[in-house]
């Protein structure tokens, strides 16, 4: 194949866009960034990965405008499976096929894979800017306005407290600014966070997967459980081999797609286990807590966790360290154990285990029963320093919230008449 391509003419158009490329060659690369220099930076995903993994972990930590497909001969099908995928994963998500077009075999592959617009690299780039400025102009119009944070929370081990303070974050945020708040209960003792909460959701995680096509607000409204205080509380099923059933993929598209519905999403990763998945979230997260407490065996398990995460290639710019339990007369100085693990400290939490047991026997988030209580007010500045800002609502309950209301008095008659029936 002649690689030999024209040269680019296009008119600067003033724009800060991120495109992401999946190309096994250098050639189309370079042509593309020459192209649309003027409108953004293009990121290369190397090699055509029919995994996918690699491209949609990148389509989530980028969050780009348009993703372009590289189509040539020797990966034609390759493309035409991966633009399948990423159709059915991201359904609003622009996908463009490059290549030449002299080539029709391969703008037939395009078409099969359900990419709409070819680029041809032998044309002027003038075209793709065209092509882009279309879609990104489309886009501009459908996409949601808001783009939610995510914040996981990780325990250095099982029993510091990470269930604890996602609970309590969750809890808390929704009560400062009364934003859209979910609590992604993912931790092992599985269903933790919803015990917290006082909530038996019947809509879990790997149900949310399934149903990632029929996420809308109201299907938010009515399927997700929420708390006393409000907040939503979607957790692992109870049967943890359905966990099998879904890959990383679909488990990042829906975080994606939770974005455009809550304010912040607080992921509850205490005690679990699959350090791949765990990577995958890690990277896609904006703020992530590792909880340690005073202890070597904390310190050594957290090291130990950073460690397993860095050979997973999650990085540590947005990791800070919590230290739970913290007592100052024991010696051993927060700022001391962020050192040693190399990484910022967000804050430390009092030791108030009596309080803690308190509220949860009542059936309440401590964050909800004593707001003015020294573990909650640790949060504050927490909240504060991981960049938490929600959008602000109109006061009073919107529309759907008695849709949202009735759903749970259906729910809880239900469980009870249950109940009375089994006894």
């Amino acid at each position: 194949m002649d690689m030999t391509l024209p040269p680019i003419d296009a008119a600067p158009v003033a724009s800060n866009a991120t495109f992401l490329l999946n190309t096994t060659g250098e050639a189309p690369r370079r042509w593309l960034e020459r192209a649309l220099a003027p409108l953004g930076q293009v990121h290369a995903v190397d090699g055509v990965d029919p995994a996918r993994d690699g491209i949609v972990e990148r389509i989530g930590t980028a969050n780009p405008g348009i993703v372009f497909l590289h189509f040539s001969a020797e990966h034609a099908q390759a493309s035409t499976r991966l633009g399948q995928q990423l159709a059915r994963l991201f359904p609003n998500l622009p996908l463009v096929a490059l290549g030449e077009a002299q080539e029709p075999e391969l703008m037939l592959a395009a078409l099969r894979a359900g990419v709409k617009d070819f680029v041809d690299m032998r044309s002027p780039a003038a075209n793709a800017i065209a092509t882009v400025q279309r879609l990104l102009a489309t886009r501009e119009i459908v996409q949601p306005a808001r783009r939610g944070k995510v914040l996981a929370v990780l325990g250095a081990r099982p029993g510091v407290g990470a269930t604890t303070l996602a609970t309590n974050l969750a809890a808390a945020a929704k009560r400062r600014q009364n934003g859209e708040v979910l609590l992604l209960d993912l931790g092992l003792p599985a269903r933790d966070g919803a015990l917290y909460t006082n909530v038996a959701p019947g809509f879990h995680f790997v149900e949310a997967v399934r149903n990632l096509r029929r996420f809308d607000q109201v299907f938010v409204q009515t399927a997700l459980t929420r708390h006393a205080g409000g907040v939503a509380v979607l957790p692992l099923p109870q049967t943890l081999a359905e966990l099998r059933d879904i890959s990383f993929s679909e488990a990042l598209t829906l975080l994606g797609t939770l974005r455009s519905h809550f304010d912040l999403q607080v992921i509850d990763l205490g005690g679990f286990s699959n350090l791949d998945f765990m990577a995958q979230l890690v990277k896609v997260a904006d703020e992530v807590l590792i909880v340690a407490e005073q202890s070597v065996a904390a310190i050594v398990s957290a090291a130990e966790l950073l460690e397993e995460l860095g050979r997973r290639e999650a990085g540590r710019e947005s990791m800070r360290l919590v230290v739970s339990r913290y007592q100052a007369r024991l010696g051993l100085e927060a700022d001391q154990i962020a050192q040693r693990l190399e990484l910022p400290l967000a804050g430390t939490l009092p030791d108030c285990r009596e309080t803690m047991l308190a509220a949860m026997n009542s059936g309440a988030v401590l964050a909800d029963r004593q707001p003015t209580a020294p573990y909650v007010r640790a949060l504050a500045p927490m909240l504060e320093r991981v960049g938490y800002r929600c959008e602000a609502r109109a006061s009073g309950p919107g529309w759907l919230e008695p849709i949202a209301q009735a759903v749970q008095r259906l729910r809880a008659g239900h469980a009870a008449g249950k109940n009375k029936a089994d006894h």
